[in-house]
């Protein structure tokens, strides 16, 4: 494994909770969410942290948080969609990990959140707000180690994409 952690990033809506759960379950490796740990530390929902601190606070506790979990042993990590947003954080990221992509159609994403009321950057009209967000962060996911679109993947396809790409890469390190 080489010390690395494995990252998934990628905008909301793309699957990374749902495939780290499966990749941590096939790699029999501890998966921590950046966005559970914000709540847990904070005592809040991250609705509640938006409406009180604002998003520049959501991002101070979430860039706290991601240093913090990159000091412990090798994991599999889950960021939210916007973590990217901080250079400090994509720095960390490459330095610490091996981090993966993961993105999706603006269509299937606008499909797949167009219910979910618990994010706050999403109030108002959904299709709307992808496209903007999906636009402004264009490119600030090119930096992953590898990619993978879910669009037409089941999430347990795209672990095991994920896991296959992982060992082919370690593998090859350790020659």
């Amino acid at each position: 494994m080489q010390g690395k952690h494995l990252i998934l990033i990628g905008f909301m809506g793309t699957g990374k909770s749902l495939i780290g759960r499966l990749l941590s379950e096939r790699m029999e490796l501890l998966v921590t969410d950046t966005d559970q740990e914000v709540e847990r530390e904070s005592g809040m929902l991250i609705p509640e942290i938006f409406a009180q601190e604002g998003e520049e606070g959501f991002r101070n506790r979430e860039k706290r948080i991601l240093a913090n979990v990159l000091q412990r042993e090798p994991q599999i990590i889950t960021t939210g969609g916007g973590i990217v947003l901080l250079p400090e954080n994509v720095h960390l990221m490459q330095k610490k990990g091996w981090v993966v992509a993961l993105d999706a159609t603006e269509e299937e994403l606008i499909r797949r959140l167009s219910r979910d009321r618990s994010r706050p950057l999403l109030t108002g009209d959904v299709t709307e707000k992808v496209r903007r967000i999906k636009k402004e962060r264009q490119g600030l996911y090119d930096f992953a180690h590898f990619k993978q679109d879910t669009t037409h993947n089941s999430p347990s396809k795209t672990a095991e994409n994920i896991w296959r790409q992982w060992k082919a890469v370690f593998s090859s390190t350790k020659a």
